[in-house]
């Protein structure tokens, strides 16, 4: 954006800060609405309007205020997603398993993010940008589509089971996790 790299790093600290103010108050907000997908959905499209606007603004106010969507999205996202997949697995090896792999499966960003953003590009990067949003919408679009899943499969165990108390779980639900009748997923 046409600063050096002192002031670059300066600049860079605050939409950090946002980025943790916005992921402690989402954790603490989906924990007490007890739902985690439109949350992730929200944040992803707020991170991708920001990127959207990285690719296509020229104003360096724009831009700079873009970065703090960018952030202040993404990365809330991403620690919410984590819980998201712990919530939803019934027993400690499943969620040890699927943190395994939602973990690697996250790791393979860095090698696509270092092939997006070639130096050609510079200093606008305008196809990694794009791309990026891109990502962010279809990341979205799938928690859309688990979270009405989730919502289904719920709906399902409470007609052949009858309804969960979420605030009194039995023993046995912790347990025997999803297999229990009175289990049900968090959306």
């Amino acid at each position: 954006m046409g600063y050096n790299s002192l002031h670059a790093q300066g600049l860079s600290a605050c939409p950090y800060l946002a980025a943790y103010v916005v992921c402690v108050s989402a954790s603490f907000a989906s924990d007490r609405a007890r739902t985690r997908g439109i949350f992730i959905i929200t944040l992803c499209c707020i991170g991708a309007i920001g990127y959207i606007l990285l690719a296509t603004m020229e104003v360096t106010g724009v831009r700079y205020f873009a970065t703090f969507l960018v952030c202040a999205g993404v990365f809330p996202a991403v620690a919410l997603t984590f819980t998201w997949v712990t919530d939803n697995q019934g027993s400690a090896s499943k969620r040890g398993a699927g943190l395994a792999i939602f973990g690697m499966l996250g790791q393979c960003g860095p090698i696509l993010g270092a092939r997006l953003f070639p130096e050609s590009d510079g200093p606008r990067y305008a196809k990694g940008m794009w791309v990026c949003s891109g990502i962010l919408l279809a990341a979205a679009a799938m928690s859309l589509a688990l979270s009405l899943s989730l919502r289904w499969q719920n709906r399902s165990r409470d007609q052949k089971y009858g309804k969960s108390d979420l605030d009194h779980v039995p023993i046995e639900v912790m347990d025997l996790g999803d297999a229990h009748p009175m289990y049900r997923y968090v959306l």
